[in-house]
C-alpha cells in the first residue's frame, strides 16, 4: 500500500548512484575475491534488521535485508530479492557500521532507485543545517517514512582520504563580492547570537558596507574551521567533503584487520551544540592523528534509523 504521507521521492536510475565496488576497496584492496567470501560467512551468522518496522508483517515481502557476521564490528548487508518468501538474487551490498553519535531529523526528500533497492535521505536537523546519508535501512524503512516527522538518527561515514589541517591556515578574500558576503554574513549571525534567521540570504543580499573598513580584504583562519560539503550528483550527495576536530579516537578489528575510528564534528553553528560523525578507516596512513587536532578529507556518510523521536 502506497505511503500517502511520505517525504517527497525523487527517483533516478540505478546507475546515478554510482557503484558500491569503491566503497568495499575501504575494506579490501581485492574486493572481486574477499568480499563474495565475506558475503557467504555473513550468511553464517545472519541478522534481518527490522529499522522502524515493529512486527514483520510491516517489512516489505518482496525483499529481505540481512546482515551479518551477527555481532562482527562491520556488518555486511545484502539486499535480496524475494518471491513467494524464498530468495531469489542478491540486488545490493553494502558495508556499514554502528556509530553512537545520533541527531534528531526530519526526512525532507528521499533520493531513491528505479529498483527501489537503495537511497540517499535527505536530513534536516533545523537551524538551515542539512546532512545527505545513505540510507542502510532503507529496504526495511521506505514504506513507513513520514513527512515532518521527526527521527533519531545514527550518523557514520567511511573516509577515503584523510589530512591534518596545517595549523593558522589561512586564505585572503580580495573579490568584492566575496568581502561583502563573508562581512555581511559575520554582522548577522553576531546580530542574531551566533544563529542563522530564516532569511540569512535575503540579509546577506541587503547588507551594505558601512565605513571603507567593510570593504577592505579579509583574512580567513581556516585552521579551526568546521565544515561540510554534500557532493553534487544527485544520487550522490552522500559523498561529502568536511573539515572538523577530533573528539574521540578508537578501534575496531574486522576480517582480520584493524581501522581506526574518529570521532569528528561534523556541523558546528556557534553557541550551538557539535553534530557529531563516526568515521571509519584501515588505512594506515591516517592512523596518528591526535584528538584536538582538525582534520578533513572525503567521506561516505550513511544513516541509520530505528525509531521516531520523542
Amino acid at each position: 500500500m502506497k505511503n500517502q504521507n511520505s517525504p517527497e521521492i525523487i527517483t533516478i536510475d540505478d546507475q546515478n548512484f554510482g557503484s558500491h565496488v569503491e566503497h568495499w576497496t575501504l575494506l579490501t584492496e581485492n574486493p572481486g575475491s574477499d568480499v563474495p567470501q565475506w558475503l557467504g560467512k555473513a550468511l553464517d551468522a545472519p541478522v534481518m534488521p527490522m529499522g522502524l518496522c515493529t512486527q514483520e508483517c510491516d517489512m516489505d515481502g518482496d525483499t529481505w535485508l540481512i546482515q551479518g557476521p551477527n555481532k562482527a564490528a562491520v556488518q555486511l548487508s545484502q539486499v535480496i530479492a524475494v518471491e513467494n518468501n524464498k530468495p531469489q538474487a542478491v540486488k545490493t551490498a553494502f558495508p556499514c557500521f554502528e556509530s553512537p553519535y545520533q541527531v534528531k531529523a526530519t526526512i525532507d526528500r528521499i533520493i531513491s532507485c528505479k529498483s527501489n533497492t537503495q537511497a540517499v535521505l535527505r536530513l534536516n536537523l533545523g537551524a538551515n543545517n542539512i546532512i545527505y546519508a545513505f540510507d542502510s535501512l532503507y529496504s526495511v524503512n521506505h514504506a513507513h517514512y513520514e513527512k515532518d516527522q521527526p527521527y533519531v538518527v545514527n550518523l557514520n561515514a567511511w573516509a577515503y582520504e584523510l589530512e591534518a589541517v596545517a595549523e593558522h591556515e589561512h586564505l585572503v578574500v580580495d573579490d568584492p563580492a566575496s568581502i561583502k558576503h563573508h562581512r555581511a554574513l559575520n554582522d548577522i549571525l553576531a546580530a542574531n547570537n551566533g544563529v542563522a534567521p530564516d532569511n540569512l540570504q535575503e540579509q546577506i543580499d541587503a547588507w551594505q558596507p558601512q565605513c571603507e573598513e567593510d570593504k577592505e580584504p579579509v583574512t580567513v583562519d581556516f585552521s579551526k574551521m568546521v565544515a561540510y560539503l554534500y557532493g553534487e550528483t544527485m544520487g550522490q550527495e552522500d559523498e561529502a567533503w568536511f573539515q572538523g576536530n577530533i573528539v574521540g579516537k578508537t578501534t575496531m578489528q574486522f576480517m582480520g584487520q584493524d581501522y581506526t575510528l574518529y570521532d569528528v564534528t561534523l556541523i558546528h553553528d556557534e553557541g550551538q551544540p557539535a553534530t557529531l560523525i563516526r568515521i571509519a578507516t584501515r588505512n594506515d596512513q591516517y592512523r596518528d592523528f591526535q584528538i584536538g587536532q582538525y582534520i578533513r578529507g572525503n567521506l561516505w556518510i550513511q544513516a541509520n534509523i530505528y525509531r521516531k523521536a520523542a
